[in-house]
């Protein structure tokens, strides 16, 4: 029985010399690790608005407003990183890898009003010309293009998206619903529904 016994008076010497191992936090600011998963930020340089966080978000915690009526249509991304449990699913499975990122050590993220703990990231969205449906994110179809390379000119709405933000394109005039589609369409900004609508017309006629 006395080994034991020594052993915890080496250890109470011990901790009265060296002093505690736990930090002095709050009185005294903590340095994370390198790897510490802090407060989930958005980087509106780097966010394409993909919403692939979104989708892949274990708790739920982002939500996407997209309102296509605004000038020009808008999508939000809405975190509430007071229900994010850090899992770094939305950091892992980021298309540009940058866009998201739980990095810079802030933890400290204590407060009064939940309401307040929210991050926030805007992007226009591009919706087709035939039908008003949401295409997808301005950036996410530049992202998408400039991957494609030469590739993009096998898709009118990436020729249009991308070549006109360099100035290349002029912007059509407005398009009535009421007209039915047509060959001239085939050359317009269309989701994926209208676009396989005016093939199948193309190819097969009415």
């Amino acid at each position: 029985m006395r080994k034991p016994k020594l052993r915890e008076v080496v250890e109470a010497v011990k901790a009265l010399i060296v002093g505690p191992v736990t930090t002095k936090f709050p009185f005294e600011p903590c340095q994370p690790p390198e790897n510490f998963r802090g407060k989930p930020t958005f980087y509106q340089e780097d966010c394409i608005g993909c919403k692939a966080c979104a989708e892949v978000c274990t708790t739920q915690c982002i939500d996407v407003y997209d309102d296509v009526t605004a000038d020009p249509p808008n999508r939000k991304l809405v975190l509430r990183y007071d229900k994010c449990i850090f899992c770094g699913h939305c950091e892992l499975n980021c298309t540009t890898q940058k866009g998201i990122r739980l990095g810079g050590g802030e933890y400290d993220l204590a407060c009064f009003d939940r309401s307040t703990c929210v991050e926030t990231v805007d992007n226009e969205l591009v919706v087709c010309e035939t039908c008003g449906a949401i295409v997808g994110a301005r950036k996410h179809l530049l992202f998408v293009a400039d991957r494609l390379g030469a590739k993009r000119y096998a898709n009118p709405t990436l020729i249009l998206t991308s070549e006109g933000d360099l100035g290349l394109t002029e912007a059509e005039g407005g398009r009535s619903e009421d007209k039915p589609l047509t060959r001239e369409d085939l050359m317009r900004v269309t989701c994926p529904k209208c676009r396989r609508t005016l093939v199948l017309q193309e190819l097969w006629g009415d």
